[in-house]
């Protein structure tokens, strides 16, 4: 899974620092290897920015909550493997 978050000046005052912070916390803490996440430029979205892509999905207006959803399911399946090897 490959997600991109746009870096160009109007998507970087609204709070793509913060999206792009916050995944990156995710795939360190839960060792998600699976994903790779990447500063992109401007994805022609700026009216709806800040803008993110996961694999070719835009998601406008993206927040950490709506970039997150997307790779969930990862997170979730890694707290029961290790809860099923615990046991």
């Amino acid at each position: 899974m490959k997600i991109e978050v746009c870096f160009w000046k109007t998507c970087k005052e609204k709070f793509a620092n913060y999206v792009f912070d916050r995944v990156q916390k995710d795939i360190k803490m839960y060792d998600l290897k699976s994903i790779k996440l990447e500063k992109s430029h401007c994805m022609w979205l700026c009216k709806k920015w800040p803008n993110a892509k996961v694999d070719w999905e835009a998601i406008n207006y993206a927040n950490w909550a709506k970039v997150s959803e997307r790779y969930k399911w990862q997170i979730y399946n890694k707290k029961n493997l290790l809860k099923n090897i615990e046991n």
